[in-house]
């Protein structure tokens, strides 16, 4: 198994959608199928139906009590499983099927399993074929024999006697001691853009979670806006379906008589007779919302579920860049101890190409491991004149619990950690000296662009632009959050 770059990560989300799309409607094809072949006939009268605004259309669930036909299994609610366009009158009897005496989803139509079943194979076949793209071993490419250790010493061996022979005739020279390098740290430390990225990078992560927060309470306030007139409602009809609800009327400003059907957090304060203040749109009283919107769940509990998921990871990756930023900061304030840092490429132990860099910082007697934010002209820099030649370097240890330091090569600039270090090498990582000819081969961006360019698609659809913008903006800080990988085609090292 090789490694993942940012196309397959995409591909396996895409997978796992479809994939759950695929166990969605094969649980619909077995329930629709007991239905259909031994399930429980009966009708359910119409009691309560909600209203939902999906895609296709306005849609309405209804629900109501179930009596079996022979009378022998009785239900207080039990919800029809097709949704009309339009809500069904009150006290209308619908004839259908339950897949068991405790199911809760009432089958009008017989044939319901056979698309459901067509649909779960097609989601299949579509997920099969990306995870067999994604899976597909990868073409190696040829690498240059390797050489014996035991003839490479034997031919040194020879050429330093050739070498010696050459020159026992001449006249010998004193030997002058070569210079002592200059200190590199007392070098001038070129400035590093990386940081740069870093921040946009987390400005953009916060300004787009701001952004979609502002979002959703902008919606909600241009919902309530309009809201200016108030009336006291009167509870007429209590614990209303499959979702317990209540029904509240209501007179407007001229007198006519409204009503409106919510869900209360505790059905039980609201008991028919009941008094709940209300407010609407004087032009439209259809548009109506309680007073205290608070004891009421107006909207279905998936979706305030959905909205935290989506905000969660921005909030936390956003809270965590401002705690390791924090650190940096405190940690340029603190004076640098020499030490000695090796470039280290590493690389997921079933992987083929490197995945991050790490520096292998040799302080006194301890070794520590530390994984940084890199650029690819550091990268350029610091592997010209060989990976294997070590760097002598400051140490600025930021301020924490765990350990973090602070790079300074002479000459490069700072290089900013992107982990904690650590005594011991990662375990799920193999680190090995940086070879340009791994890193160096360029692959047009549009691999990486276009199933990018497809997840923000689809959420600029689902989402509009700010949630476009917000999907992107977590892709991008996440990545900055690793340090950047040198995936090829993004932060490839272009010869």
């Amino acid at each position: 198994m090789r490694e993942f770059g940012l196309h397959q990560w995409l591909l396996l989300s895409f997978v796992a959608v479809v994939f759950g799309c695929a166990i969605w409607m094969a649980v619909l094809a077995i329930d629709s199928f007991r239905a259909a072949h031994g399930g429980v006939a009966g009708t359910v009268t119409v009691e309560d139906c909600l209203y939902a605004d999906t895609d296709d259309g306005p849609q309405w669930t209804c629900s109501g009590p179930f009596v079996s036909d022979d009378g022998a299994v009785r239900r207080d609610a039990v919800t029809l499983r097709d949704r009309p366009s339009s809500p069904i009158q009150a006290g209308t009897t619908v004839t259908g099927r339950l897949s068991s005496p405790s199911a809760g989803n009432l089958h009008t139509e017989d044939r319901t399993w056979m698309w459901a079943t067509g649909a779960t194979i097609s989601f299949l076949g579509i997920g099969l074929y990306h995870l067999r793209s994604v899976l597909r071993p990868k073409v190696e490419v040829a690498r240059p024999p390797t050489v014996d250790p035991e003839h490479a010493a034997m031919a040194a061996r020879a050429r330093a006697f050739l070498e010696e022979w050459k020159h026992v005739f001449q006249p010998s020279t004193p030997v002058t001691a070569a210079p002592t390098p200059a200190s590199t740290l007392d070098t001038p430390k070129r400035a590093n853009l990386a940081l740069g990225k870093v921040l946009i990078s987390w400005l953009l992560l916060g300004l787009a979670s701001a952004g979609m927060v502002w979002h959703l309470a902008e919606v909600e306030r241009r919902r309530e806006a309009p809201l200016t007139a108030y009336a006291l409602g009167t509870v007429t009809a209590a614990r209303l379906g499959a979702e317990d609800r209540i029904e509240v009327a209501y007179p407007d400003t001229a007198g006519v008589e409204w009503r409106v059907r919510w869900k209360p957090v505790d059905p039980d304060s609201y008991p028919e007779g009941g008094q709940v203040p209300v407010r609407y749109d004087p032009s439209r009283p259809g548009e109506v919302l309680p007073e205290y919107p608070e004891f009421f769940e107006l909207e279905p509990r998936w979706r305030a579920v959905l909205i935290q998921l989506v905000l969660l990871p921005g909030l936390l990756l956003a809270s965590a860049w401002g705690w390791r930023l924090g650190r940096w900061a405190l940690g340029c304030l603190r004076r640098g101890r020499p030490a000695v840092a090796r470039v280290r490429q590493a690389q997921l132990r079933w992987g083929t190409e490197p995945t991050a860099f790490w520096l292998e910082l040799q302080e006194g007697n301890r070794t520590w491991y530390q994984r940084i934010v890199w650029d690819r002209r550091l990268l350029r820099r610091l592997t010209d004149s060989g990976a294997e030649v070590p760097l002598t370097v400051e140490l600025r240890r930021c301020p924490g619990l765990r350990r973090m330091y602070l790079v300074d090569v002479a000459g490069v600039g700072r290089l900013w950690p992107a982990s904690t270090a650590r005594p011991h090498p990662p375990g799920n990582y193999e680190l090995s000296p940086v070879e340009r000819h791994r890193i160096g081969s360029a692959e047009p961006l549009g691999r990486y662009l276009k199933p990018l360019l497809l997840l923000v698609g689809g959420s600029w659809l689902l989402a509009g632009p700010v949630g476009a913008g917000y999907l992107l903006a977590l892709v991008v800080g996440f990545m900055m959050w690793g340090g950047g990988a040198p995936w090829r085609g993004l932060y490839a090292l272009r010869r």
